[in-house]
């Protein structure tokens, strides 16, 4: 009678196991990275449109009550950390509360670190949350819309002149947004947004965060700092709706 095997693999039988979970690793893992660079990408082109909702509503509704129907353009996050100037200053409380257009989630992956103060009614973000990527992408808002140079409120952070005053942070029929990668494993396309409320998208050539700090600050290379010209658009940047 013969006797079983006893023990575990043999070092041959080890190496061949090893090598069918490498192969199978590497025909997968690239598949979950594609993966989920596709669902940051959704998300992405997804958050901005939650802008331009917020947008439209703190317009319509003069929702800073500085007595001006204009939009704001002084950042992303003051879209959340804003409060109604029906109340002089900026305590966030029950009678004086952030507007809180947006998710939090979007005015914490604002690139910019500064505070605009409006004329002292927006509350620091530290006040709500730290800065951190959304989903691998930051939002950051546009300077200048190239599409329109020369026109009245070409650029978008403009003081509209109202009551009280907050300073070059409005715009009376402007605005534009970017999104854009934390890195190029986190997603592949920039996306951009404005007042007309179309997504375009532009593939990346390399990495449009470059500095290690959180938030990364402000990119201020046309490229990207600006909404494209019309001849830009049609040249790099394809329309996703």
């Amino acid at each position: 009678m013969r006797k079983g095997k006893k023990g575990g693999f043999t070092l041959i039988e080890l190496m061949i196991v090893i090598a069918i979970i490498a192969i199978i690793a590497a025909i997968a893992i690239p598949g979950l990275l594609s993966s989920q660079r596709a669902s940051n990408e959704r998300n992405a082109s997804t958050s901005l449109k939650t802008l331009t909702s917020a947008e439209a509503d703190f317009r319509a509704n003069d929702r800073d009550w500085n007595h001006v129907n204009d939009f704001w353009t002084g950042d992303v996050k003051g879209l959340y950390t804003m409060t109604s100037a029906a109340v002089s200053g900026n305590s966030n409380s029950t009678t004086d509360p952030a507007i809180k257009l947006i998710e939090l989630s979007v005015a914490s992956a604002d690139s910019d670190p500064a505070l605009i103060t409006g004329g002292g009614e927006n509350v620091a973000l530290s006040t709500f949350a730290v800065p951190s990527a959304k989903a691998g992408y930051w939002y950051q808002a546009l300077i200048i819309d190239n599409s329109m140079l020369g026109a009245v409120e070409s650029t978008y952070k403009t003081d509209t002149g109202g009551t009280p005053t907050m300073g070059t942070c409005h715009n009376t029929s402007k605005f534009g947004f970017i999104a854009f990668p934390d890195s190029q494993s986190a997603g592949k396309y920039v996306f951009v947004v404005n007042e007309n409320n179309t997504i375009f998208r532009s593939a990346t050539s390399g990495s449009v965060k470059t500095v290690a700090s959180n938030p990364p600050g402000l990119i201020t290379t046309a490229q990207y700092a600006n909404f494209p010209s019309d001849a830009n658009l049609k040249s790099y940047w394809s329309k996703l709706d």
